[in-house]
């Protein structure tokens, strides 16, 4: 989880640079997973428990809110790469690379899920908050290089992994907040 800790933060600090170096890593999708995106969204739905010191909110919807997270990044990873592996290859210069899709999708929901921990720890969350997700699509730009996307194909990449990748997270969590 470390290694992919600090390609989130590389991410975060300098995007270009750090799609670079997670190209030059070449790490297995299944690694990135296992070690860094499953064991990140765990801390990030049981930090939900956080919220219960700062309001009064009762143990069980705090524990529906945690099974909720987990799950909202859970299926939002594999929706991702589902809505990618059908609508981004038109867009790339090169033929669909099934490792660099997982892999993007892997890091951009990691970016997210960082958001998150940060809204369930802090006791007051700052409006500026949320507009953390419009710095995620930047990020998610600084990757048409490493994603192989046509010069001219930019802007119709950007709107499938917005759509894609990185509006489900929020549309997911507001139709598994309806069932609790």
């Amino acid at each position: 989880m470390k290694r992919y800790l600090q390609y989130l933060f590389q991410l975060i600090l300098s995007p270009g640079n750090g799609w670079e170096d997670i190209d030059k890593a070449a790490i297995p999708t299944r690694d990135i997973a296992v070690h860094g995106y499953y064991p990140l969204i765990a801390v990030t739905a049981i930090s939900v428990f956080i919220q219960g010191l700062y309001h009064h909110i009762e143990f069980l919807e705090l524990f529906m809110r945690m099974i909720v997270t987990f799950l909202v990044y859970f299926v939002s990873y594999f929706f991702g790469v589902f809505a990618m592996s059908l609508f981004v290859e038109p867009t790339l210069e090169r033929r669909y690379d099934e490792k660099r899709t997982h892999t993007f999708v892997l890091y951009t929901l990691g970016l997210l899920a960082i958001i998150s921990f940060i809204i369930n720890v802090l006791p007051v969350t700052s409006a500026m908050l949320f507009f953390l997700p419009f710095y995620v699509a930047l990020i998610q730009w600084k990757a048409c290089g490493y994603m192989g996307v046509k010069p001219e194909c930019t802007g119709i990449f950007m709107i499938i992994v917005i759509f894609g990748v990185l509006i489900p997270p929020y549309i997911f969590h507001f139709l598994f907040s309806l069932v609790i």
